[in-house]
């Protein structure tokens, strides 16, 4: 009887029925899910930090100095602003960093027990499920664009290193090495991580207690 009311408490629990039905990641999930957290969230916000604040860290000053206040050749000194007066440049970097920021809150979901369960501090949706199309969406996109970005990195870089005037660019050949690690294992990272995301929320099952099913 004891076990009995044991097992119907469980049942009544959304998070821990979800917990006997979906396994959890494998050791290869959780670690494409934090290399897809890291390196946006402390690689590809910190390097863009400083542009952000107009400083040209790994860019040349002039041409930087021109994309950032939205100015092309020949447009003169005339600063073209971004939304609430910050310069366009500094926008499109901050924009570019908080959706790195989603992107790297969205990968650790992908492996954490929060992107099955809504948690205790979401109103209305805490202790339901998380409907599966909500996190593999942006991971779907996510991973489209950042593959087909990258694909396109190894023809900028030569491009870089063969270019005779290397002023004409906005940025150094050492932040494209910089930047092209951190891009490729995201591109990696994510989509991995959503794989298994997949495959391990597709069809839930029950299991038997002390079972697991590999993802």
């Amino acid at each position: 009887m004891r076990r009995g009311g044991t097992a119907q408490g469980a049942a009544r629990t959304p998070s821990g029925a979800t917990a006997l039905r979906t396994p959890p990641p494998p050791p290869w999930a959780r670690r494409a899910g934090h290399v897809a957290w890291v390196a946006p969230i402390l690689g590809f916000i910190p390097l863009h930090i400083p542009w952000i604040l107009g400083i040209p860290l790994f860019a040349h000053p002039d041409p930087f100095r021109e994309w950032y206040h939205g100015r092309g050749p020949g447009v003169g000194d005339h600063p073209v602003d971004g939304l609430l007066g910050l310069p366009a440049g500094a926008l499109y970097l901050t924009v570019l960093c908080v959706l790195a920021g989603l992107g790297g809150v969205l990968a650790l979901g992908l492996i954490s027990d929060w992107g099955l369960i809504f948690p205790r501090w979401i109103p209305v949706l805490r202790g339901h499920r998380v409907p599966r199309w909500l996190p593999l969406t942006p991971t779907v996109l996510g991973s489209a664009l950042m593959i087909g970005y990258v694909a396109t990195l190894p023809w900028q870089l030569a491009a870089e290193l063969a270019d005779t005037n290397p002023e004409d660019d906005i940025f150094t050949a050492t932040g494209v090495l910089l930047g092209l690690p951190l891009l490729l294992a995201w591109a990696i990272a994510l989509p991995v991580a959503g794989w298994s995301y997949y495959r391990r929320t597709r069809a839930p099952r029950r299991l038997p207690a002390g079972k697991t099913r590999c993802a």
